[in-house]
């Protein structure tokens, strides 16, 4: 194996060595987030045609032209207060949040960007120095003041470390990161408990694997506590526990990425290449009702931006668009396409003390039935 991370790699074959086995959200916490060594911290393009992965941003500033259009309709709804806030968090360069404002009308929201490695602030604040009046950052969510507005996140959760856990032939195992020779390798040691998707899992299915993400609930109460009037709105990939963990997916969703082709091996190269695992959204939403919030929308990508496109461009004829308007109608067919984004990224929309309905659920089913049944 070709260390490209020499001094985390030692790191991690330190804490093996010292503990046996780490559990691998530990690992992916290292891997993704380490502040020197970590796929995040690195100051690297990740994103676009010379990065590892394409995002909705990278298509083009009309996925950010669409959100500015459901935030300022969710600030009408709040009575358009003078402390609007606007909180991002998992911002990357801050492209999508630059996209967000330039399309903004009206007065400026408060902005604050919840932003822990300090290579990605500087970043973002070059990309948002036409604001940067607006602008400021905290480290973490337990950072944030309270605040009336929208949180807002594109593709973060399915970021957030996960253990993975595997039943065989009726027993539950956790799948942990040990060491063999020089490569990192997965070890199976018996659960204490079975995992909490266990109960969705059909007992004819002889193995089946994965994930739990232990940082969210943790995650989804802090941001409730600090939100005292407004929404959260997640977008990312994954889906209802009842397509979670459908037989289709027995081996599980983690994956890594690098130089836009998915990696076989999730343990080579720690720091150097994407780990993701998608998102259970029903356990996103359980968590959040737990926490003081409500549902107010859940939709696919497709829906969701149809919806708000419906409300954002007027009706043209495809020859009556200037080279801007063709532009922006390109990238938003590859944003809806179902082949590339629009249906394996959703939005869910989560509430606190406002129950107005939002322009982006307009063709979107009940969010309970959806994401419950």
């Amino acid at each position: 194996m070709s260390a490209k991370s020499p001094g985390l790699e030692a790191e991690l074959r330190a804490r093996i060595a010292q503990a046996g086995p780490i559990g691998f959200d530990e690992f992916m916490a290292a891997a993704l987030y380490d502040p020197r060594h970590g796929y995040y911290a690195s100051g690297k393009s990740r994103t676009g045609k010379g990065g590892d992965f394409f995002t909705s941003v990278s298509v083009g500033p009309v996925f950010g032209k669409l959100l500015a259009a459901q935030f300022l309709e969710m600030r009408a709804h709040l009575g358009n207060p003078e402390n609007f806030t606007l909180v991002e968090q998992g911002a990357n360069d801050g492209q999508l949040l630059a996209d967000i404002l330039a399309a903004w009308t009206g007065p400026m929201p408060r902005i604050i960007v919840v932003e822990p490695i300090e290579t990605l602030r500087a970043v973002q604040r070059r990309t948002l120095a036409r604001w940067s009046t607006c602008v400021s950052h905290v480290a973490r969510e337990s950072d944030l003041p309270e605040f009336e507005g929208v949180f807002f996140a594109n593709e973060l959760l399915d970021a957030f470390p996960v253990k993975i856990f595997a039943r065989n032939e009726g027993s539950w195992f956790e799948r942990r990161v040990g060491t063999e020779g020089v490569r990192f390798v997965f070890i199976e040691t018996p659960a204490n408990e079975p995992p909490v998707f266990a109960a969705h899992i059909a007992e004819s299915i002889p193995r089946f694997v994965s994930e739990v993400c232990p940082p969210l609930e943790p995650w989804i109460n802090t941001i409730a506590s600090k939100l005292r009037r407004g929404w959260m709105l997640l977008i990312d990939y994954g889906h209802p526990a009842a397509v979670k963990y459908h037989v289709s997916r027995a081996e599980g969703t983690l994956a890594a990425y690098r130089n836009h082709r998915r990696v076989d091996d999730p343990l080579a190269d720690p720091g150097e290449q994407d780990l993701t695992a998608h998102v259970d959204f029903t356990a996103v939403a359980r968590a959040a009702e737990a926490a003081g919030l409500h549902l107010a929308g859940f939709a696919d990508q497709h829906h969701a931006l149809t919806a708000l496109a419906a409300r954002t461009f007027p009706p043209m004829a495809e020859e009556q668009l200037s080279p801007d308007a063709a532009r922006e109608m390109r990238a938003l067919r590859q944003l809806l396409h179902p082949e590339s984004m629009g249906t394996s990224f959703k939005f869910l929309a989560l509430a606190k003390d406002a129950d107005a309905p939002l322009a982006a659920f307009a063709f979107a089913r009940d969010p309970r039935t959806e994401l419950f049944s």
